[in-house]
C-alpha cells in the first residue's frame, strides 16, 4: 500500500470516529412563544406637589408642638397636588421619627379641603387612613386625577410614654406612580 492510499484510510477512519462519537451525544432545543394583547403605553408628566401647585419641597412646619404633655398633639393639614397631567397614584410608604424617645402616634385622614382639618378638635368630614405609630406609618393607594388637589389631615399624639424635656422630628416618605 502506498504512502498515498495509507494517509487516505487514517484520514477517513478519522473521520468516521469523530462522526460516530458526536453520533452518541443528543442535544435538544426547545422553544416556547406566548402571544400577548397589546397593551396601552401612556405618556405624560407625573408631579407629586406637596402645599401648593407646583411646588416641589414644602417646609411642613404646621405638624410641630411645643411644651406638649403625653395625650397632647399638633394637627395641620397637607396639600397633595397632582401638577402633572397624567392620573397620579401616590401613597404614604413611611413615617420615621429622629427621636423614638418621644413616642408619636399618627392619625392620617382625608378631608374635603385645608379648613376641614383645624389646629384642635376633631377634622369635619374626615375618612380616616391610618391611626397607629408614626413610626413605619402606611396607607393604601391615593387616585388624584390631573390637576386635581387631595388634602390629608395630619395628627401627631405624644404617646403616654414620652420622655421629658425630648423633642423629635417627623419624616414622611411618599411615593407616586402613573398608570
Amino acid at each position: 500500500m502506498s504512502n498515498k492510499t495509507r494517509w487516505l484510510v487514517i484520514g477517513g477512519a478519522a473521520v468516521v470516529g469523530v462522526g460516530l462519537l458526536s453520533a452518541q451525544q443528543t442535544g435538544a432545543l426547545w422553544t416556547q412563544s406566548q402571544t400577548v394583547d397589546a397593551g396601552t403605553i401612556h405618556s405624560g408628566v407625573l408631579d407629586l406637589s406637596v402645599g401648593g401647585n407646583g411646588l416641589n419641597s414644602y417646609p411642613f412646619t404646621a405638624l410641630a408642638g411645643a411644651n406638649l404633655m403625653p395625650g397632647g398633639y399638633a394637627q395641620a393639614p397637607v396639600k397633595v397636588y397632582n401638577s402633572g397631567n397624567v392620573l397620579m397614584k401616590y401613597r404614604l410608604l413611611n413615617g420615621s421619627q429622629s427621636n423614638p424617645a418621644v413616642p408619636l402616634d399618627l392619625t392620617a385622614s382625608i378631608v374635603p379641603n385645608e379648613a376641614a382639618c383645624p389646629a384642635t378638635g376633631s377634622p369635619a368630614g374626615a375618612t380616616q387612613l391610618y391611626s397607629g405609630p408614626l413610626i413605619g406609618a402606611q396607607f393604601a393607594e391615593r387616585t388624584v386625577q390631573p390637576g386635581a388637589t387631595e388634602v390629608l389631615c395630619l395628627r401627631g399624639t405624644i404617646g403616654a410614654a414620652a420622655a421629658h424635656s425630648q423633642s423629635t422630628t417627623a419624616t414622611f416618605t411618599f411615593s407616586a406612580q402613573s398608570r
